[in-house]
């Protein structure tokens, strides 16, 4: 899980939009945590539920990237739109401005097969959406049950012990080991009694290697899907980078032919773009075009 907490892209946008996002997530996976539990989840870079939600944030994070990127799409479709309908671009070879009408023709050529190549994107960014949800559902309901069988277990375990815990505590303990413990990389040491000492913080009963022993087994179906979690997820993981990486470069590639068509357009004589109108036209293009990148 360490490359979550290197995920400076994903960070840097979370910091500020992801507490709402996330518990909405969860919600949509039937997970719920009392808030101050949500905000120590998130956080954490250990919790199993920070792992649940990395995907999903990713996927919401690339949507905002390729509405930026369509917004200049439409910006410069406008400009293009305004040029052919003024008659500039039917001008005869031999009048002025011949060889900017002909870059402008070329640049509009372009536009389209870049167009052409952005729809796919965006097409497929539907795709792995519906793909990451689809797993992260079965994944989440697998957990929730195993959850819920190893809170039973637990519980009968620590009252046939003579502990009076009530089954709430028994969860807040679970969810604080969830939270705070990195489990795979414990268990990974050998140390799987990690997470049974973090559990404890919460219950504060004294523990014997025997009872170590006994809830670890309890809760055993439970982290058996957090240890492999990992290694499922990756090919999603590998995806929605990739799709993070295209997103931004078409982002650029339309930004960077908004500048070229403009100049090319200060270029022509008897030309001029209607300011009212072009002020219209830029209205949604007032966004931070760096979110996302490093």
């Amino acid at each position: 899980m360490d490359e979550i907490v290197n995920d400076e892209q994903l960070n840097k946008w979370f910091s500020t939009y992801g507490v709402i996002t996330a518990e909405r997530i969860l919600g949509k996976l039937n997970i719920t945590l009392p808030h101050d539990e949500l905000l120590s989840a998130i956080k954490s870079p250990f919790s199993f539920y920070h792992s649940l939600l990395r995907i999903p944030l990713k996927n919401v994070l690339n949507g905002i990237v390729l509405q930026q990127a369509n917004d200049y799409h439409l910006y410069v479709q406008k400009l293009f739109i305004d040029y052919l309908l003024s008659g500039e671009s039917s001008k005869s070879e031999d009048s002025q401005g011949a060889s900017t009408r002909e870059s402008m023709e070329n640049e509009r050529a372009q536009l389209v097969i870049l167009g052409e190549n952005f729809h796919k994107l965006q097409l497929k960014q539907n795709e792995v959406i519906a793909k990451s949800q689809q797993f992260l559902r079965t994944i989440a309901s697998a957990w929730k049950n195993a959850f819920e069988s190893s809170l039973s277990a637990v519980s009968t375990t620590l009252k046939n012990k003579g502990f009076e815990n009530k089954k709430s505590q028994v969860r807040q303990g679970m969810n604080q080991a969830l939270i705070f413990c990195d489990y795979v990389k414990a268990e990974s040491m050998g140390n799987q009694y990690l997470f049974v000492e973090e559990f404890n913080k919460e219950l504060n009963i004294p523990l014997t290697e025997e009872l170590k022993d006994k809830l670890i087994g309890n809760m055993d179906e439970m982290l058996k899907i957090i240890i492999a979690f990992d290694d499922e997820v990756r090919p999603l993981v590998e995806e929605t980078d990739e799709m993070a990486e295209q997103a931004r470069a078409f982002r650029t590639q339309f930004y960077d032919t908004i500048l070229r068509v403009n100049e090319l357009i200060q270029l022509l004589p008897d030309y001029k773009v209607n300011p009212e109108q072009d002020a219209i036209n830029r209205e949604p293009l007032y966004f931070d075009r760096t979110l996302g990148e490093a």
